[in-house]
């Protein structure tokens, strides 16, 4: 296993993620929005382990809330817990991934600017206005 905070900034970057996400992995997501300053903490290396038991594939993290955190995998992306024996959720790409954070920015009440802010610092435009769309739950 790899170590979760081995070059996270280069890993993530490898992915063909945007710099923003490497940097809220290592620098916390309030660096780049004070909207993120819950929702994207900078990944937490011990936690990040102890969740990466529940799936035998190199995973790669990206962002924290509490001890719950966000990796990307093998051609998806996954949130997941150390307390849990499987990911909470899953999703086909990393668009999926951001509109669930965005989604709980809505619920979260953040101003709206922001949170299209956030989505266009993480996502292509066409993707980012999909991903504004909250989630049901």
């Amino acid at each position: 296993m790899v170590d979760p905070s081995s070059d996270l900034p280069g890993r993530i970057r490898a992915l063909g993620l945007p710099d923003v996400v490497g940097r809220i992995a290592v620098d916390g997501g309030e660096s780049v929005s004070p909207a993120l300053w819950y929702r994207a903490k900078s990944v937490w290396p011990e936690v990040a382990e102890a969740a990466m038991g529940a799936v035998d594939e190199e995973l790669v993290p990206l962002w924290a809330c509490d001890t719950t955190h966000a990796f990307a995998g093998r051609g998806r992306y996954l949130l997941l817990a150390p307390e849990a024996d499987e990911p909470l959720s899953v999703f086909a790409d990393f668009a999926g991934l951001v509109r669930d954070l965005l989604t709980d920015l809505y619920e979260d009440q953040e101003d709206d600017a922001e949170r299209e802010r956030v989505a266009h610092l993480l996502l292509p435009a066409e993707e980012a206005e999909a991903a504004l769309v909250p989630k049901e739950r």
